[in-house]
This record gives C-alpha cells, sequence and structure tokens, in this order.
C-alpha cells in the first residue's frame, strides 16, 4: 500500500500488560508503520515521561479518561494502584470507553486495533481486530481454549484436568489454584462478563492472535492454539524494553558488594501483593537461608489505610526486628526497582517470582535461575513450564490449602542458590538461552513476519 499501516494500540489498564504493548509498538514503528497508543491520562502521562526521544513523533499517545464507578477509588486507573479485588470495577469503567472510543475511531481511522483480553468489544466497530496475548502460550492454551467455555458450572475438577490434546503432562493447576480461579469462570462477571469470559469473546471476534513468545520456546502450544482456535496464532518474539545500568540506583549499588551470582532477588510483580502472614514465612525462610537477598517489598493502597505511605504499609508487614537482624547479608527496598537491570546484574543469581510471564522472560534474557511461588491465574502453570519442563527453576511446594511455609523457603532458596540442583538448572537455563537469543536475527524475525501477516 502507498500510505503507512496505522495501527491502534490499546492495553489493559496494568504495568505488566502496558509495557509489552509499549515494546511491540516500538518495533512497529521501526518497521515503517504509523503507530496510535491509547489509555487513560494518568497511564499516558508516566509512558511520556519514560519514553526515549527517538520515540516522540514516532509514536502518538491518545487518552481516554475513565468514567467514575462506584468504589472505585477517583484518579486510579492502574492496577498497581488498587488490590486485586478491585480490578472487577477497573474493568467496569474500562467498558465505559466504548462510546468514546468509538468517536476516536472514527477521526483516527485506524487500519487495525491491537487491544488486550478486556477489551473485546474493541473488535465490533468494523476495523480488523487483532488480540495481543501477553501471556504464555502454554498457560493461554491451558485456561481459554474454547473448551473451557462450558455452559453450566465449571469445577475444581475440569480446571484440574487439561483440556482435550492439550500438549503437556506436567502443565496443569493445583485444586487451590483450581478453586481460586472459579469465580473467573462462573462468576456473575464484571459489567455482565466474566473475566475469564473476556478472554473467549476476544480470542473468539479477533482475525488473529498475537502472543508474546516465540516457537524456540513453545512451539507445541503454537500449534495447539491455532488448531482449536481455527485461525493463526503468531508469536512476536521475547521483545524487553532496552535497559542501561544506573549507577546512582540504591539497588544496583548494594548489588555491587556481592560476588557473582550470589544474590536472590525476591520481587512478587506490580500487581501481587502478599499477607502479612506470607510476608512472615517469606521472611523467616530467607533468614534462615543464610543467602544474600535482595527483597522488592510493596503494599496497595487500601480503603482502610488512605493516610500512610507506600513504604510504610510495607514495612508493617516485616517480622519485627526482620531487617536489623539480616542487615549484613540482604536489604528490603520498598520503592520501584528497576528489575531488568537487577536480573542483568553479575551478583543476581536467583529471582523468587511469582512467575508472571514478563518477570520468567526477564529471567530467561538474563540467565538467572527461578525460584517460582506463583501466586494468580496464569502463574502457577508457568511455573510448571519453568520447573517441570523447561528446569530452568523450582517451584517452592505448597500446602493442600495453597499456603507455603518457611522452611520450604528455605530449602529451595539454598538448593537453587548453593545445591547441586542449582547447578543443574543453570546448565539447562544456558543451553535455552542460546536457543532464543543465540543470534541477533531469531527475535527480530518475528516482528517481520508478523508484518506480512499484516499486509
Amino acid at each position: 500500500m502507498d500510505r503507512a499501516l496505522h495501527v491502534l494500540m490499546f492495553p489493559w489498564l496494568a504495568q505488566g500488560h502496558i509495557s509489552p504493548f509499549l515494546e511491540l509498538s516500538k518495533r512497529l514503528a521501526d518497521q515503517g508503520l504509523k503507530i496510535s497508543f491509547l489509555s487513560t491520562p494518568a497511564n499516558i502521562s508516566k509512558i511520556k515521561s519514560s519514553l526515549h526521544e527517538k520515540w516522540v513523533g514516532k509514536i502518538d499517545m491518545l487518552e481516554l479518561p475513565l468514567p467514575s464507578v462506584e468504589g472505585l477509588p477517583p484518579e486510579v486507573d492502574n492496577t498497581a494502584d488498587i488490590p486485586m479485588e478491585m480490578a472487577d470495577l477497573l474493568k467496569i469503567a474500562l467498558d465505559g470507553l466504548q462510546n468514546p472510543f468509538e468517536h476516536l475511531l472514527r477521526r483516527i481511522q485506524p487500519d487495525y486495533i491491537i487491544h488486550d483480553f478486556s477489551q473485546h468489544w474493541a473488535a465490533k466497530f468494523g476495523i480488523p481486530a487483532v488480540y495481543f496475548c501477553i501471556f504464555s502460550a502454554s498457560a493461554i492454551a491451558y485456561f481459554a481454549v474454547p473448551s473451557r467455555n462450558k455452559a453450566g458450572e465449571t469445577t475444581v475438577e475440569d480446571l484440574t484436568a487439561p483440556p482435550p490434546d492439550y500438549p503437556s503432562s506436567v502443565i496443569a493447576y493445583k485444586p487451590y489454584e483450581a478453586s481460586s480461579v472459579l469465580a473467573g469462570y462462573n462468576g456473575h462477571g464484571d459489567g455482565g462478563t466474566t473475566v475469564l469470559g473476556r478472554f473467549f469473546k476476544s480470542m473468539e471476534a479477533c482475525k488473529l492472535m498475537l502472543v508474546r513468545s516465540c516457537f524456540e520456546l513453545e512451539s507445541k502450544y503454537f500449534h495447539y492454539l491455532e488448531a482449536v482456535l481455527r485461525k493463526p496464532v503468531v508469536p512476536v518474539g521475547i521483545f524487553l524494553p532496552a535497559t542501561a545500568p544506573d549507577e546512582q540506583n540504591e539497588c544496583l549499588r548494594w548489588l555491587g558488594n556481592y560476588p557473582p551470582s550470589s544474590v536472590v532477588y525476591v520481587s512478587f510483580g506490580s500487581e501481587c501483593f502478599l499477607s502479612k502472614e506470607q510476608v512472615a514465612e517469606l521472611a523467616k525462610g530467607l533468614e534462615e537461608s543464610h543467602v544474600p537477598f535482595l527483597w522488592v517489598l510493596r503494599s496497595p493502597r487500601c480503603k482502610e489505610d488512605s493516610t500512610s505511605s507506600a513504604e510504610e504499609r510495607a514495612r508493617a508487614l516485616l517480622p519485627e526486628g526482620f531487617e536489623e537482624r539480616t542487615r549484613e547479608r540482604g536489604v528490603v527496598y520498598f520503592k520501584w526497582a528497576p528489575q531488568q537491570q537487577i536480573l542483568c546484574h553479575s551478583s543476581t543469581g536467583g529471582f523468587v517470582s511469582h512467575c508472571g510471564w514478563s518477570s520468567v522472560l526477564e529471567a530467561l534474557r538474563f540467565g538467572v535461575k527461578i525460584i517460582a511461588l506463583p501466586m494468580h491465574v496464569d502463574q502457577g502453570l508457568d511455573a510448571r513450564l519453568v520447573a517441570d519442563e523447561l528446569h530452568i527453576g523450582m517451584e517452592i511446594g505448597r500446602e493442600e490449602d495453597g499456603g507455603f511455609k518457611a522452611e520450604e523457603i528455605r530449602r529451595c532458596v539454598r538448593e537453587v542458590m548453593v545445591g547441586d540442583e542449582g547447578q543443574c538448572v543453570a546448565e539447562n537455563m544456558e543451553k535455552i538461552r542460546e536457543r532464543l537469543f543465540g543470534k541477533e536475527e531469531i527475535q527480530g524475525n518475528y516482528i517481520s513476519e508478523f508484518l506480512k501477516h499484516l499486509l
């Protein structure tokens, strides 16, 4: 075509979704596409402040303010600012953008909309829609394929069994995980649509599905998804934002005091918040492991405590005296931390992670062994991919109700960081890294192939 292809990017209101959408936008802009990036004013303001001048003018930032929803604090438009139980209210607010979204489409007239799981309605306006899945292919193929879309009640037994012909014998929900996600299938739904209903509708309505992964990592799951969805399922590769060391950052300065691969990094992403009981067990396990640690600990804003700072709320979760007792070999950090820079630091050797897909990919990119402690939705499935299929980490054992104990934290941290199992994990990690990143063009070729689909 004579003019540049125009694509509108529309992510869900979570940092773990906004970041991959933005990175894909950059790579498409590099290929000469015209990119419009849509979110709320506060999210766009954060993006603009961090966007390198190289991208100014190449990516057009568009804003639509959220309507007010009863129960949702004012000016909240990102899951990082609320506890998980309030996420449904954020989805209802997002649904309230349908009319202004339609007016926006008429004004900018994109050729394609690339949207997230929650905006299934983005496909109803006559413009070809592409659903961009920021989850792993193996996870989405387990919990959101058409066979999961039952007319009746979904049960725990349904979800602990893989869907028909699923290509893995080790990836499955555990009963406590299945119980925790049942409401996403059977609940009344936010705005009349359940969480999983949004996934089903997005995959049904789209012309093409994108997944942030690659054949070298998950080929059998891509083939499975295409077979059950009966439409193209296209990998776009493992793209991560460029990172440059910030020597002034406190975390990186602290890491500089330790030998190579000696520190375990502990973080649960931007949306996962631990309870006081969970923090106590994790703290005790880290203390008893005698392994140096860097722990990023955060606590969400809540209605009951609107005056304390984020640091005060997070520090109150720690056992009394923990910071003093571990000061010689550990630090708890209560602010935003540069995760990629921490993972690529030579002193970082392990990563206690919730196994959000972005965190898994970052650990893979920098060769950091994973100690999996999954918390929500897709993360247990990713943990099994990591520990039982790829063997690039170890999953922390849980009790029947999903609880975990300090002794198991201690055991896994020591085994991965200084034990024989850790050596095997490191060797497997290097083999997979070579397969994924050994040649520079491996990942870049995925964007070129996707562009061919669009054209």
